[in-house]
């Protein structure tokens, strides 16, 4: 995987990522709605070790529906939401994928939570669908 970087609204925090990126899904749930004020979420996750992070966001801590702690980082000035990490996949990091820089590395092959998904928010048929989160 090539290298991605990305920063937020007013460039206080910006990141580069070098490493796989084995997951890059669109979530449907409630809370990433709600987090992002968008129809979903649009992620690609990443090991952790392998972001270099400038600046210092700002952290929110909330509970999922399964119990596990998730946290979502922003930037305090402009607050674009910029990650997210989820208590279950310790040490992999959610990158907002409209925070990339290297647009064309993105295509997501799943969409999740679909169960709680907005209705006028069309599907890719040729993407896997799951009700909730899978395994």
């Amino acid at each position: 995987m090539p290298r991605l970087t990305g920063k937020c609204l007013c460039g206080d925090i910006s990141f580069e990522a070098n490493g796989d990126v084995p997951v890059m899904a669109n979530c449907h749930c409630t809370d990433c709605r709600h987090s992002t004020g968008s129809a979903y979420a649009t992620l690609m996750f990443v090991k952790e070790s392998d972001v270099t992070l400038t600046g210092t966001p700002k952290t929110f801590q909330h509970k999922s529906d399964a119990g596990t702690t998730m946290t979502k980082s922003f930037c305090g000035d402009c607050g674009t939401p910029l990650f997210t990490q989820n208590s279950a996949r310790e040490g992999m990091l959610g990158l907002r994928a409209g925070l990339i820089e290297e647009q064309a590395e993105f295509a997501p092959k799943v969409n999740v939570y679909v169960s709680s998904k907005m209705n006028a928010t069309v599907l890719d048929d040729s993407l896997k669908a799951f009700e909730k989160m899978p395994g």
